[in-house]
């Protein structure tokens, strides 16, 4: 009976030492803190926009990366809208359901050579929104879910670029 408490109390004590000693060399550090990514900021200057919509991801963009004029890097995105029905209320109303889908396509390039691509890439974000038959606010319900996704797209394109811009030159 003895040994039996002596044992487990041995293995108790060498399983906390094995994960205390394993978990030593792990770090934990908050997604949101003073130190990470999401608080950083690039050196880039923007494209005119052709668009509303493009105006409203180059001021997200603007405001959460910060703006350099003087900056060797353009960002430039474009973005295409198209939508398309996906279904209808069951309930008898004239309601149908839409699906509107941005494609942002970004790339930075080097003002100075304007061949230099320093990194593009290309996202595609969906958002909802129901059409009653009622011009003006079906109208606006576009243009809200429009808006709604052209943050979405602001948002995954800054997370992009920080993500790829601020990786260490090997």
């Amino acid at each position: 009976m003895l040994f039996n408490k002596l044992y487990f109390w041995l293995k108790s004590l060498g399983i906390i030492v094995f994960l205390s000693l394993s978990l030593s060399a792990c770090s934990f550090s908050p997604i949101y803190g003073d130190n990470n990514l999401s608080n950083k900021s690039i050196s880039l200057s923007y494209a005119k926009p052709t668009t509303r919509l493009e105006q409203i991801i180059y001021q997200d963009l603007k405001l959460r990366l910060g703006s350099d004029i003087n900056s060797a890097n353009q960002l430039k995105v474009t973005v295409s809208q198209s939508t398309r029905s996906v279904g209808r209320s069951s309930n008898g109303l004239p309601a149908s359901i839409k699906e509107l889908t941005l494609t942002g396509t970004f790339k930075v390039i080097d003002i100075n050579d304007s061949e230099n691509i320093i990194y593009s890439g290309t996202n595609r974000v969906t958002a909802t929104y129901s059409s009653k038959g009622q011009i003006i606010a079906d109208i606006k319900a576009q243009e809200k879910a429009s808006e709604t996704a052209a943050l979405e797209l602001a948002q995954i394109i800054r997370l992009t670029l920080l993500a790829e811009l601020n990786k260490p030159i090997n």
